[in-house]
C-alpha cells in the first residue's frame, strides 16, 4: 500500500524547522525561558502559536499608539511597548525556514571581509546542506546558482564577487508569506521609535498604523487561500512524481477549492488570475489519467504562478511602509509590473508559448512606464533600467537564445529590489 509522501509543503506554515514554546503566548511579556528548538516537525498546534505570536505584535503596537492619543501623549511608554513587539518579531523571524541559511551567509560574508578567500570556502558547506533543507519550503534553484558563483570566485581569489554573490544568495531566499511583511513591519516600528525621539507623535501613530496591517497579513497567512492552494499543488506535484494517482488527484481538487475561494477577491487582479488557475488546475485531472507526461511541468507551472501571486500579496501589504513614507512612488504599479515579468518568464520557460510571454511583457512594460512618470529621479532612473531589460526580452523571447534565463532573472531581481527599496 502507498505510504503518503510527507515531504513538508511550500507555505504550509510560518514555522518551519522550529517551535514557539509556550511561555510566550502565557502574558504579556517575553520570559527567559522562551525558546526555539530547531528540528520540531510542523503541527496545526505550531501555526496556532506563531499566528498567537503575531496577534501579541499587534497588541503591544495597539497599546502603543494608544499611548500617542489625547493632548498628553506619553512616549515613554509607547516606546516601552515597541520594544517589546520587537523582541516577538525577533521571535517570528528566528522561527522561518530561511533564517538559520541566511543567518550562514552572513556568517560567511562577515569572514570575507578579513579571511583569505580560500579560508572562507569550508563556511559553503553548511549553506549548500541548508539549501537541500529548504527546498521543501521555499525554491532554491536561483539560490544555488548565486551560491555556485559565489564558489567560483572564492577559489579564484575575486572577494568582490563573492561578496555581491553572497548578497545574491541571500536576496533569492524569501519566504513571501512573512518575510517581506516582517521587514517592512520592522522598518515601521524603527521610524516610529525614530518620530517618538524627536516628539513627533503624529507621524510614529501614523507609521505604526501602516505596520499593523503587516503583522495581520502575518497572522492571518495560515488561512490564506493561496497558502492553501500553494500547498495543495506542491503535494500533487510530489504525489504524482510518486506514482500516487489518487492522492495527487486528492490535493488538484483541494487546490481548486482553495483557488475557487481566491476568485472571489475584491482585487481585480487576483480575482482574474485565481480564475484562470482553477480552469488549469481542473485540466490536470484528465493528464493524471492519461500518464500525460508534461503534468509534472504544467504543476510547477500553476505552482509558480501561485507563489508570484503569494509574493504580490505580501508586497501590496508592505505599501503600508509606501503609504507612511509618500503618496504615491509607483510603488503600486512596480508590484504588477513584477507579477507580469514572472508571468512571462513562466509561459516561456514552462509553458513554451512565447505569443502569452509578449503579451505579458508588454503588459510589464506598460506598468513600468506608469511606475517611472511617478518616480523621484533616483528611482526613474532605475525603472528605466528594468524597462530596457523588458524591451530586450520583448525582441528576444522567440528565438529561445541561451541567455534568456539569465535575462528574465536580472529584470525580476533588479524589480524586486526596487520594490523593497521604496
Amino acid at each position: 500500500m502507498h505510504s503518503r509522501f510527507t515531504l513538508k509543503p511550500v507555505a504550509v506554515a510560518l514555522l518551519a524547522a522550529a517551535v514557539i514554546s509556550g511561555p510566550v503566548l502565557a502574558d504579556d511579556t517575553i520570559k527567559e525561558e522562551t525558546t526555539i528548538q530547531p528540528g520540531h516537525t510542523i503541527t496545526p498546534q505550531d501555526e496556532a502559536r506563531i499566528s498567537a505570536v503575531a496577534v501579541k505584535v499587534l497588541r503591544h503596537i495597539a497599546d502603543a499608539r494608544g499611548k500617542l492619543q489625547g493632548d498628553s501623549p506619553e512616549a515613554d511608554k509607547a516606546k516601552s511597548e515597541l520594544e517589546q513587539a520587537e523582541k516577538l518579531l525577533d521571535i517570528i523571524q528566528a522561527a522561518l525556514p530561511t533564517t538559520k541559511v541566511k543567518d550562514r551567509i552572513w556568517v560567511a560574508k562577515k569572514h570575507l571581509e578579513y579571511e583569505d578567500t580560500q579560508e572562507v570556502l569550508p563556511d559553503l558547506v553548511p549553506i549548500y546542506a541548508g539549501l537541500d533543507e529548504l527546498v521543501s519550503y521555499v525554491p532554491t534553484a536561483k539560490a544555488k546558482g548565486h551560491l555556485d558563483e559565489a564558489k567560483q570566485a572564492l577559489e579564484k581569489g575575486d572577494k568582490p564577487k563573492a561578496q555581491a554573490q553572497l548578497a545574491a544568495t541571500d536576496d533569492s531566499l524569501l519566504y513571501v508569506e512573512a518575510d517581506l511583511p516582517l521587514s517592512s513591519t520592522r522598518h515601521l516600528v524603527a521610524e516610529a521609535k525614530a518620530d517618538l525621539a524627536k516628539g513627533n507623535t503624529n507621524a510614529a501613530d501614523q507609521a505604526l498604523a501602516s505596520a499593523e496591517d503587516n503583522v495581520l497579513f502575518v497572522s492571518l497567512s495560515f488561512q490564506s487561500p493561496l497558502t492553501g492552494a500553494k500547498a495543495a499543488l506542491w503535494r500533487a506535484w510530489q504525489d504524482y512524481e510518486l506514482g500516487a494517482k489518487d492522492y495527487a488527484k486528492a490535493d488538484l481538487n483541494e487546490a481548486v477549492n482553495y483557488l475557487e475561494r481566491a476568485a472571489k477577491s475584491d482585487d481585480t487582479v487576483m480575482r482574474k488570475a485565481a480564475e484562470d488557475l482553477v480552469a488549469a488546475v481542473r485540466d490536470l485531472h484528465q493528464l493524471i489519467e492519461t500518464g500525460d507526461k508534461s503534468l509534472s511541468t504544467k504543476i510547477e507551472s500553476s505552482w509558480r504562478r501561485l507563489e508570484a501571486l503569494s509574493e504580490r500579496s505580501a508586497e501590496m501589504v508592505s505599501t503600508g511602509w509606501q503609504r507612511f513614507r509618500a503618496e504615491d512612488t509607483g510603488k503600486k504599479d512596480l508590484i504588477e509590473a513584477k507579477l507580469q515579468l514572472t508571468y512571462a518568464r513562466i509561459d516561456h520557460e514552462y509553458d513554451k508559448d512565447d505569443a502569452a510571454a509578449k503579451v505579458d511583457l508588454a503588459e510589464a512594460k506598460g506598468y513600468l512606464d506608469a511606475a517611472a512618470s511617478q518616480s523621484d529621479p533616483d528611482i526613474k532612473t532605475k525603472v528605466e533600467a528594468v524597462t530596457g531589460l523588458v524591451q530586450g526580452l520583448e525582441k528576444g523571447v522567440g528565438s529561445y537564445r541561451n541567455d534568456d534565463a539569465a535575462a528574465f532573472h536580472q529584470a525580476e531581481t533588479q524589480l524586486a529590489g526596487l520594490i523593497r527599496q521604496l
